[in-house]
């Protein structure tokens, strides 16, 4: 889990299925970021786990169902960014890492978005802000220091 769970109940509004919903999508998430970066490598029950939750799981939950059209709509952008992100690490010098750093994290906007569905706007800027203060807590030098290992662990596959 990488937010506690007795927050996002609270950025929830004690929602269950939008909890499982929020630990769903960041799981899924991180692990994929895991198998393109290469940084750390998931066993066979990390793999079968992590497609039993895209495809059976997911879909099925109450929450991602009732708000599909909004929520699926996120998810594609922030898929997108985060992909936009990887290229620009990849490709791009400083300036380009700069922007990836924040741009990688979109996930957190379906946080928001779902704060915003459960709480309403106001609610949805609060959580929003939380979120990423805990997702950015690594800092920008964290940042560069773990990208930096991550080439490093791609390169030594190679």
């Amino acid at each position: 889990m990488y937010f506690d769970q007795i927050q996002l109940l609270r950025w929830m509004k004690n929602d269950k299925s939008a909890v499982e919903y929020v630990e769903l999508v960041c799981d899924i998430a991180h692990k994929w970021d895991d198998l393109i970066d290469k940084d750390k490598l998931l066993d066979d029950n990390s793999i079968n786990k992590l497609f039993f939750d895209i495809l059976i799981r997911l879909p099925r939950n109450s929450f991602y169902r009732k708000n599909f059209d909004h929520l699926n709509s996120v998810l594609m952008n922030a898929i997108s960014n985060w992909q936009i992100a990887t290229q620009m690490e990849r490709e791009g010098g400083g300036y380009e890492t700069s922007i990836a750093f924040i741009l990688r994290s979109s996930y957190v906007d379906l946080i928001t978005q779902a704060a915003l569905l459960c709480g309403g706007n106001q609610w949805a800027c609060t959580v929003g802000a939380e979120a990423r203060a805990i997702t950015h807590s690594e800092t920008y030098e964290g940042y560069l220091k773990n990208l930096a290992l991550e080439k490093k662990a791609r390169s030594s596959q190679n």
